[in-house]
């Protein structure tokens, strides 16, 4: 009989060790080792048969010349049928590609896993749905509220991957949706369910299977309290496509979010709103709300490959204390912190005496740095009690009060023609010209230089308002 191979390993961050810790060198955490006791198929032994085969059954060669793998690069994706979702796929799912669909409990990753089984089932293909948090029942309630009746979709209970995997028909599989990666677990690993050790053993198995017979997998994980997917963050390494639900769980919206995609560009995002009859792909636009009160700008931010307008939301309110506070959502707080800085030193701004309260509508998480002068241009608006609520404003904000032009400055502003608005504020190092992007439209387009021009072009409108 083998000899079992004994591991530690962190249950923060996946550190594996042969020899037990104290602290763990890799996330710093500590009495974070846990023992665990490997049979003797262990998951290197996993990979290692994994190693053996390609998706079409034949040997692995050591070498491929260029042209080989380009011609092997070129493979048909499979249209989910849900416009958004396959757009945010870069055109569909790759065959064996495996997608790690993450998000908080409740915020819809059940409903919208069904909703894909039932657009790529059919009579000649499978969807098998399986379902280790839910009775097959459960799951047949709630495809019946989701108008759902395809005969091809299969579901299963079962929680032992080995059992799941020996009973799927690899000849009319069109997509393997597990749900939950930490339900299940594999007899070759003797640990609790939902280890660390236990999850890698799992993925690593699905992702064998699916590489082999080309079959694309979908694989549900929870969202810890610090954002991170359970059990640990190491699955995101194995897998192809690791895709998030952002937004407030409490609203309607839904927001998709590719984190990572060795298919496709990562970064790019959708959104849907829920639905009685489930989740239901909506325009960017949906997310923004035309108002007259002050502190409102439009901007265009890049998320992947595609501009998105979203609405900087900005309240100035005068406090008593020695210095005010900076609280953001939607934006990095140092970007707030920093621009605060800049608007209070080159415009003489007693914004060190105010509070600085920031919003992105929608609940989009904005990293991209085109979106500083709608932040300064919010700021001030409110800070004057100015409405600018019709303003699309892009561009970079130095720390010497520039403004510098931001990527694709022709695509964010030629995106902003859906909207309402009367006037765009760009760089003046950008060489765009309203007349080559946008003849027939009654916009006026305003170039800055500096934060000072910012602030004039405000009180000028201000002082219109009076008027």
């Amino acid at each position: 009989m083998p000899k079992q191979k004994v591991v530690y390993v962190c249950d923060k961050c996946g550190y594996e060790s042969p020899k037990w810790f104290g602290r763990c060198p890799v996330c710093g955490e500590w009495n974070s080792a846990k023992e665990f006791k490997l049979k003797s198929t262990s998951v290197e032994s996993i990979s290692q048969e994994g190693l053996e085969s390609t998706g079409n059954g034949k040997p692995i060669p050591r070498f491929f010349d260029l042209v080989s793998a380009l011609r092997e690069a070129e493979i048909k994706r499979t249209k989910v049928g849900i416009e958004s979702l396959d757009t945010l796929l870069n055109g569909g799912i790759v065959p064996g590609q495996v997608i790690l669909l993450g998000g908080e409990p409740g915020v819809g990753k059940s409903t919208l896993a069904l909703q894909i089984c039932d657009r790529v089932a059919s009579e000649n293909k499978r969807a098998y749905y399986v379902s280790g948090e839910e009775s097959v029942q459960q799951v047949a309630l709630r495809a019946k509220r989701l108008n759902i009746s395809n005969p091809g979709i299969i579901i299963s209970s079962e929680t032992q991957i080995e059992k799941i995997l020996d009973g799927i028909d690899v000849d009319k599989t069109a997509l393997l949706v597990i749900d939950s990666i930490q339900t299940l677990s594999s007899e070759d690993i003797d640990s609790p369910v939902g280890g660390v050790v236990q999850i890698r053993a799992v993925v690593e198995k699905v992702r064998l299977f699916s590489k082999k017979y080309g079959i694309p997998s979908l694989l549900i994980a929870h969202v810890t309290k610090e954002g991170l997917i359970a059990g640990p963050k190491l699955v995101e390494h194995v897998v192809d496509t690791v895709i998030y639900f952002e937004g407030e769980r409490t609203t309607d919206f839904r927001i998709l979010r590719v984190q990572k995609n060795r298919y496709g560009p990562s970064g790019e995002l959708t959104i849907f709103q829920m639905t009685h009859q489930g989740l239901e792909g909506l325009s960017e636009d949906s997310l923004i709300t035309y108002t007259d009160a002050p502190g409102n700008v439009f901007t265009s931010v890049f998320e992947g490959l595609r501009p998105i307008n979203v609405q900087i939301q900005a309240l100035v309110s005068r406090v008593k204390m020695a210095s005010g506070r900076r609280i953001a959502h939607g934006v990095d707080i140092r970007k707030v912190i920093i621009i605060s800085a800049v608007l209070s030193k080159h415009l003489n701004l007693p914004l060190d005496f105010h509070d600085i309260y920031l919003n992105v509508s929608g609940g989009i998480n904005v990293t991209d740095p085109g979106c500083e002068l709608a932040i300064a241009g919010a700021i001030v608006s409110s800070f004057l009690d100015v409405y600018m609520g019709d303003t699309l404003m892009v561009g970079e904000v130095a720390l010497d009060g520039s403004v510098r032009s931001a990527l694709n400055l022709p695509k964010r502003v030629e995106n902003a023609k859906s909207l309402k608005i009367s006037t765009i504020v760009i760089p003046k190092a950008s060489n765009l010209e309203w007349k080559s992007v946008a003849q027939d439209s009654t916009s006026k387009l305003i170039k800055v230089g500096h934060v000072r021009e910012l602030f004039e072009l405000i009180v000028e409108r201000k002082d219109g308002q009076k008027n």
